[in-house]
């Protein structure tokens, strides 16, 4: 295991399986990234996608958070997802089945406006896939006006648990077990001045996913 990456705590939960991390960065609508400018530690949530063994991020030209990330000599890139609370007879034994990556990378911008396009057309149907469908490809302007960072991850740990309790539960009279975690998109509601759309079908399709 890379040093840096090493865990001191349930070292078992821990795997460089390049697919589950693969899986988990797909599966997660946020991220957290981090960074340290001279010595204060900061972090913000954003949205990303990933293509091949890169996650990407953007922002405005004229963002601070993107230009201190691109000063950096290493940025963290943390995302988690909650699968199911762990009920146990003691509260000191209460946890939570979760898959979680970790990453860390220096921040490379993407200039190739063909690239930005492609990331940032990837990134929309990471949310709302076959969007781009429907809608035109980025503008030069608008490309311009937008810095894409990308991310390596080579250099990533994924950290989960899952299954029951772990722990005796025979000789408790109090409820333990898991109590899984679920969560989707409501129904879509129109822009009063878009109301003679029909609703596109990969809208249906998600919220069908999500139910």
């Amino acid at each position: 295991m890379k040093e840096s990456l090493r865990t001191s705590r349930y070292p078992n939960r821990t795997l460089e399986d390049k697919e589950l991390i693969y899986n988990i960065l797909d599966e997660a609508l946020f991220c957290t990234v981090a960074y340290a400018d001279s010595q204060v530690a900061h972090q913000i949530p954003t949205g990303f996608c990933r293509l091949g063994d890169e996650v990407f991020i953007h922002g405005s030209v004229k963002s601070h958070f993107i230009t201190k990330l691109l000063e950096s000599d290493e940025v963290s890139l943390s995302v988690m997802l909650f699968d199911a609370l762990v009920l146990a007879p003691t509260a000191f034994n209460h946890s939570v089945n979760y898959r979680s990556v970790v990453l860390y990378s220096k921040a490379r911008e993407v200039r190739d406006e063909a690239q930005k396009a492609r990331v940032l057309s990837a990134y929309t149907d990471k949310y709302i896939p076959g969007r781009m469908c429907d809608l035109p490809q980025p503008t030069s302007e608008e490309l311009g006006v937008t810095t894409v960072l990308a991310l390596s991850i080579d250099k990533s740990l994924a950290k989960m648990r899952s299954g029951g309790v772990g722990v005796d539960t025979s000789k408790s009279n109090v409820w333990s077990g898991i109590v899984p975690f679920q969560t989707g998109y409501g129904a879509p509601e129109v822009d009063h001045g878009n109301s003679q759309v029909e609703t596109p079908h990969y809208l249906n399709q998600l919220i069908t996913r999500n139910t």
